[in-house]
Formats: C-alpha cells, structure tokens, sequence
C-alpha cells in the first residue's frame, strides 16, 4: 500500500487532468498517517478507524488509475501536444506584441530622433520640441503681348512694359519650430521666411533694387495655444486669421505651384491678436480680436490701408477687427484638410465653410499731425472642399466691400508719407474653381479657373505727382491654369509645373509679381511656372 503511494508522487503528469475532489482522499489519508504518526499508543477504535480510511483511500486511488488508463488509451498523448502548441503559440503573441510595442514607443520614449519629422522632447514627455523646413525653387516665365503694361503712375514698381520676363528664385525657403511646453495642451509654433531681395525697400517708392535685403528674415508665425477645456482653445499671437480655406492651408500644400491670385488679393493673411477655438467631431468655428487684415485688396492701391505683420502697437492703422470662419465636416477627418490634394486611398471627405472679416480703423501714413479719417472694410468667403481619395474639387466665393475716406497708393510719393484721398465706397469680387485627379499614385493633373472683378468708382481722386494713375479699368479678372505634380515623396519632395492664360487683360489691382502675373494692356498674357519643393 505505502508503494502504490509513492508511486503516486513520483508520477503527478499523470494527473494532470485530475479533477480537485479526487486529491481529496490523499489529503485525508495523509492526515490520518500523521495522526497515527503523532500518537503514542493508538486505542482499537482509532486504528479501526484508520484503517478503513485506507481502504477508502485504495479504491479511490484505484478508480482514478482506471480513468487514467482510459483516457490515455483513447486520446494517446494528444492533449499534452495540444498544451505545448497552446504554450508555444501563447509565446510567440507575446514576442510579438513586445515587439510592437517597442515599435509604436519609439516616437514616445526617445528624446529625439526622427517622427515624420526631427523632434527633440523630454523623457516625461512635458516638453517637445519639433524642427522644420521648406525650400521651393521656382522658375517663371511671363509674357505680355506688345510689352505694354497699361499702368502710367511714374516710377510704378509693377509698370515694367516689357514684353518678356524669366528667371528663378525661392519664394518660400522657411524654418519651423513648434511643439509644447509644461503638457500637450500647451503648444506653440515660431516660423519665419527668408525675403527676397526685391522686398527691400528704401522710404515709400523703391526705384529699383535698392540694397542686400536678400536673405532678410520675416517672421511669419508666433503663437502660444493653450487648451482651455475638451474642445475648445485659446491661441494668442501672430497668425493667420481664420479666414480663408486656401490660406490657411500651409504652401507646401498647395495643389499648385502656388496659391490663386485672387485669395492672394481678397485673403487676409497673418494678424497679431487673440483667437477662441472650439473643434467638435463635426463643427469647428474660430473667432478673432486683431490687428485686422493685410490690405491687398487692390495691390499698390490701398483702401483699408492696414499692414498687421510683425506691425507694433502703435502703429495704430485698425481701431478694431473681427474675424469669424465656421466650418460643417460632412464626412472623413479634419486631417484631410490640411491639404489641398486627396491621395489615393485616402476616405472620402466633405468640407463646407464660411468666414467674415469686418475693421475700421485709419492708415496713420505717418502725417503730422494725423488728419486721416477711418477706412471700414468688409469681406465675406464661403468655401467647399470635396476630397475623393485620388481626386479633389474646391470651389470659394469672396466678396469685399470698402469705405475709403483716407485711400492711398504705395509708393506714390517716394520718401514721403502718401497722399491720401477719400474714394468712397468700392467693391471686389472673386471665385476660384479647381480639380486635380491622380493618374497614378505618384501623379497627378490639375486645373483652376480664377474670375473676379473690381469697381472703384472714385479712383481718379488719387493723384500721383505728375498726373493721375491708370490702375484699374472695369475689366474682369479672369485666368485658366493646368499643371501636373509629381510626389516624388509625397509632399515633402514634390516637383509641379502649371501653364497659365489670362482670357482679359490684366488690370494692375489684380498684379500679383509673386504668382507671375504683371499688368497688361491687353489679353493673352502667359505665365508657365515650375517648381521643386522640399519640406522636411
């Protein structure tokens, strides 16, 4: 009997499966064995007793063996293999999803290195810090039939009359810094451009080019954001008021090689002020106090007047400004619309969005004393953005009314403040179309068609030194573009190309240098453009 016991324990995988109610028999023989163990001199009845637990114990242990037997003769040895294929693959998940998760912390544990970006953080992760760049090296050639320009205000930097123009420059070479500090509800961005040498100018009438500005730094964004609760956001500094759609969006972005001449008009560009943000699942608004808008209104003539980049407090040329843009997602992510392409495979995504600008405020062109009365200026866009994963269709709408009572041309009165002139009311519209489509995952076509028009009844009360300035003549803005892209590397490297036609002659309140678009008296200008960019 002791050796069937032993036997017992030194064979315990053959009881692997052994339900807990049948140890309990050991269990009580063993306490018995150690009761009789424990007693000096065990009366008849207790060794009576003991002993019929034995007997129990036998025909317990014996009827487990059976089960044993039984088990063993039917299933062989296939669920012990079961259990080792069930351990072994248990092992390998955790392998794996060790590994992946080593994988998914590189960007949260190291403290730098490279995530879609160089970025530098704290091991605790309060502090990020994130290193950018753009680069865009561009080639233009414009033509103008007959080289005339039709604008006849003397020494006008944008009345060049001649017939043909090309060359190459860099219009966006940018550094990027942004992250957060003390949290990720902290966040910051600080970025700036390098000029080009044509910006540097001398008093009010640049004659020429007039010195080494190239390569002066231009700060663009300077903004701390602070999340106030769930969804909403208070942002405060320089930054490009939530206006328009195509704005907003980054120039590495753009479907083009640059963005529409008309939002470069009748867009707002960066202000210095304080922003409210709200962001739901399916709405987001954002309302501005500002410095007010960029004043492009017209190009060199200006009806509002104001100038709010990197502009300090005193400058005092808006009293007050508005702004307010409210966006309805109708489908995909708000990530979608950081871009103006939609590539392959991305979701489909719907975007519909509405803004409004109002100011008041005069130009303060450094009179003395200030005898300039108050400039209002209202502007109002809506905006649609269609994302097919592979095709895309934008369209916008802008409308821009003035009030002049302080009107000036830039440059008009060389080193001396302008001459302001009251012009009354005038009025701008403009409407962008444009498509792209992928042909191939690394290509794709695009068009834009651009109209817009400017009625400025009273322009003949600003007067240049010798005599009145032609500038605008009624006559509709209206441009068609095509182009390709190649995304070498997505966005980040990408290499475009467009060719453009003016259907009317260019008026010189729709001169745009920077898109290539010069003033000319008649029809049929051409602009072709081709760019290589790099964002890192």
């Amino acid at each position: 009997m002791p050796q069937n016991t032993h036997r017992m324990c030194l064979s315990p995988r053959r009881f692997v499966r052994t339900p807990a109610p049948l140890l309990t028999p050991l269990v009580l023989a063993a306490l018995g064995l150690a009761g009789v163990a424990r007693a000096d001199q065990p009366s008849p009845t207790a060794t009576d007793e003991l002993l019929k637990r034995i007997e129990r114990l036998e025909a317990s242990n014996q009827a487990l063996s059976a089960e044993v037997t039984t088990l063993r003769a039917a299933e062989g040895d296939a669920w012990l293999t079961e259990q080792r294929a069930a351990e072994i693959r248990g092992i390998v998940t955790d392998v794996l999803a060790d590994s992946g998760t080593r994988s998914s912390l590189q960007a949260s544990d190291m403290t730098a290195g490279w995530n879609d970006g160089f970025f530098m953080q704290s091991t605790d992760g309060r502090f990020r810090l994130e290193v950018g760049g753009l680069v865009q090296v561009r080639y233009i050639y414009g033509y103008i039939p007959d080289g005339l320009s039709g604008v006849t205000i003397p020494n006008s930097p944008i009345a060049d009359d001649v017939e043909t123009r090309n060359g190459f420059d860099a219009p966006n070479t940018q550094l990027d810094f942004r992250g957060h500090a003390f949290g990720p509800e902290y966040s910051y961005r600080i970025r700036g451009q390098f000029s080009n040498d044509g910006e540097a100018i001398v008093g009010q009438n640049p004659f020429g080019n007039l010195g080494s500005g190239s390569g002066t730094f231009r700060l663009l964004d300077a903004w701390l954001r602070a999340e106030v609760s769930d969804g909403i956001a208070l942002r405060v500094g320089q930054f490009k008021l939530p206006f328009a759609r195509e704005q907003l969006v980054d120039e590495e972005y753009q479907l083009g090689v640059a963005r529409s001449t008309i939002v470069e008009h009748l867009g707002l560009g960066y202000s210095q002020g304080v922003e409210l943000q709200f962001v739901s699942d399916d709405v987001r608004v954002l309302v501005a106090y500002s410095n007010g808008g960029t004043d492009n209104v017209y190009g060199i003539l200006k009806g509002a007047g104001s100038e709010p980049l990197n502009s300090d407090w005193a400058s005092d040329r808006v009293d007050w400004a508005v702004t307010a843009r409210a966006e309805w997602k109708l489908a995909g992510r708000w990530s979608q619309f950081r871009s103006m392409t939609s590539p392959p495979g991305d979701e489909f995504a719907f975007l519909v969005g509405v803004a409004a600008h109002m100011q008041s405020g005069d130009p303060d062109t450094g009179g003395s004393p200030n005898t300039s009365d108050p400039n209002d200026w209202y502007i109002f866009t809506a905006d649609a953005s269609l994302m097919y994963g592979g095709a895309t269709l934008f369209g916008s709408f802008t409308y821009s009314s003035m009030d002049s009572a302080s009107a000036f041309v830039q440059g008009s009165n060389n080193f001396f403040p302008p001459t302001t002139a009251d012009i009354g009311s005038s009025h701008a519209w403009g409407a962008v179309l444009q498509g792209s489509y992928y042909f191939d995952p690394k290509w794709e076509v695009f068009a834009r068609a651009e109209f817009g028009e400017a009625s400025i009844s009273n322009i003949n009360q600003i007067t240049a030194p010798t005599g009145v300035p032609s500038l605008e003549r009624g006559n509709i803005f209206s441009v068609l573009s095509m182009g390709v892209n190649w995304y070498i590397d997505g966005e980040d490297l990408k290499w475009s190309a467009d060719l453009g036609f003016a259907l009317d002659s260019i008026d010189g309140v729709w001169s745009n240098n920077a898109n290539g678009w010069r003033p000319a008296a008649e029809q049929s200008e051409i602009v072709f453009r081709t760019q290589l960019q790099m964002a890192f």
